[in-house]
């Protein structure tokens, strides 16, 4: 019995900080985010922008990237920045690898600027469903994402223009 309220518990703490990853993201603390959400030695991948994959090795290059095309929080609340809102399916939590996977879908709606000039609230410029594919590992007592693979589970949903190339990566 104990072993099955093991994984009760850890599989809590997994949907924990998988939604945590998003309220944080939509927030913009991604100095918090990383500390919460992934391991120091993390590899992330993000194959759902256009253009080549996303690799990053560490949560520090992944929360460095993050933090290099934030807009300032003050433009943000003007709605001249740039704005995320993500929501997410239940995910599944699989451990027949003999560690957690957690697999579900995320939805998200990307703003140029969530203001017309006027400042009311206009349409997402952009849409994406993506497959999310996350091995978690117990780290001082919390799980965290050790692996993470986000692929197009769906195609984009443009009510102005596409978004684009996105910006480079260092490879």
């Amino acid at each position: 019995m104990t072993g099955t309220l093991d994984r009760l518990d850890a599989e809590r703490a997994i949907r924990r900080t998988h939604f945590r990853f998003f309220q944080l993201a939509d927030l913009g603390d991604f100095g918090a985010l990383g500390q919460e959400c992934f391991t120091a030695g993390a590899d992330i991948e993000y194959r759902i922008m256009p253009g080549p994959p996303q690799r990053f090795h560490g949560r520090d290059a992944f929360v460095g990237f993050m933090l290099a095309g934030r807009a300032p929080a003050a433009a943000r609340a003007r709605g001249g920045g740039p704005v995320v809102a993500h929501t997410s399916a239940p995910p599944d939590i699989d451990w027949d690898a003999g560690r957690p996977r957690l697999t579900g879908y995320a939805t998200v709606w990307h703003w140029a600027a969530a203001n017309t000039p006027t400042g009311h609230p206009r349409p997402a410029d952009w849409t994406t469903i993506g497959l999310v594919e996350d091995d978690y590992q117990k780290v001082d007592g919390r799980w965290l994402i050790a692996r993470r693979l986000i692929t197009p589970a769906a195609g984009l949903v443009a009510v102005g223009t596409p978004p684009g190339r996105g910006r480079e990566v260092p490879r």
